[in-house]
């Protein structure tokens, strides 16, 4: 089974190829440069990619360590998407599912539709085993084997150099923010964000602080993290502006076009010879009559030519 898992670079490009081969529409992955400005509305969630520290790396296994952030209630627990990761090269893979199977309003395609249903109020492990070895064993086969990183033998990612890294997810579920790692026995509760805030100016509080622990406040010139969001498809939005433009351009061609006929009965009824004669006539009245009302003249002016 390990073999049909391949771990993926932290490119949002090959994460965004995932949520195609999963069916999921209309969402992409991108990435996030600049943890001080906001984020452009709406985000489903974060993938966060960070340098496993030297002393974890021998863990091959769910940590059981608990803390008071820990969220240990079954009921809370079993009522969002959360699994443990128990097969090697499948972070990455479960910090997009932990998005994706935890927001609302994402169209998610026939697959993980049925393992959203079907797993629903099931415990973190038998998740785990139900969409590894059932739902998405075919689509695990299809990653882009080319850009695989070499394999290691506990649960955490690997790159070139053979350093050790994680990716987590940062998601919001029921106003409150959970940090989502499979290598961790519960999901981590930050508490609900601010009344005049979003949620992701929460989470990227939480992930600066996070690293900002991590490098003792240090500045540092290896690449330690990544944070990449998981986000509407911008290719739906370009495109739904592009329509709304073609609907106007054919309005406004539309509207041309009826001016260009208005126009041109509007010049034939000048050049007409009855309206030059109405012309001729209307200059000619007398408007010497004093006391005759306008209509009269005109009267009077045809009488006389007649």
């Amino acid at each position: 089974m390990n073999k049909g898992w391949l771990e993926l670079e932290s490119d949002p490009g090959l994460f965004t190829l995932l949520v195609e081969d999963f069916g999921v529409k209309g969402v992409q992955v991108e990435e996030i440069y600049d943890l001080q400005s906001k984020c452009p509305s709406p985000v489903y969630g974060f993938i966060f990619l960070f340098k496993w520290i030297e002393e974890r790396r021998s863990r091959r296994k769910v940590s059981t360590l608990v803390d008071e952030t820990s969220v240990i209630d079954d009921d809370i627990v079993n009522d969002m998407f959360f699994a443990h990761q128990l097969i090697p090269n499948s972070c990455a893979t479960h910090a997009l599912l932990s998005v994706l199977l935890n927001c609302s309003g994402v169209e998610l395609g026939t697959t993980l539709s049925r393992m959203k249903t079907f797993t629903k109020g099931f415990g973190p492990e038998v998740r785990t085993h139900t969409h590894t070895h059932t739902y998405l064993s075919p689509i695990s086969a299809v990653v882009p084997e080319p850009r695989h990183l070499p394999e290691k033998q506990n649960g955490i990612s690997a790159v070139r150099t053979m350093e050790a890294f994680h990716f987590v997810s940062y998601v919001p579920i029921k106003d409150r923010l959970f940090e989502l790692d499979g290598l961790k026995a519960y999901p981590i509760d930050h508490g609900p964000w601010g009344e005049e805030e979003e949620w992701t100016d929460k989470a990227r509080r939480v992930i600066m602080e996070r690293i900002g622990l991590a490098t003792a406040g240090e500045p540092y010139h290896d690449i330690r993290f990544n944070l990449m969001a998981v986000v509407p498809d911008r290719r739906v939005k370009y495109e739904s502006k592009l329509e709304i433009l073609k609907r106007n351009r054919q309005i406004v061609l539309e509207g041309l076009q009826q001016v260009r006929k208005h126009a041109q009965r509007s010049q034939l009824i000048h050049t007409h010879p009855h309206f030059l004669t109405g012309v001729y006539l209307i200059r000619c009245v007398p408007f010497s009559l004093p006391g005759v009302p306008f209509k009269q003249r005109f009267h009077f002016r045809i009488n006389r030519m007649v």
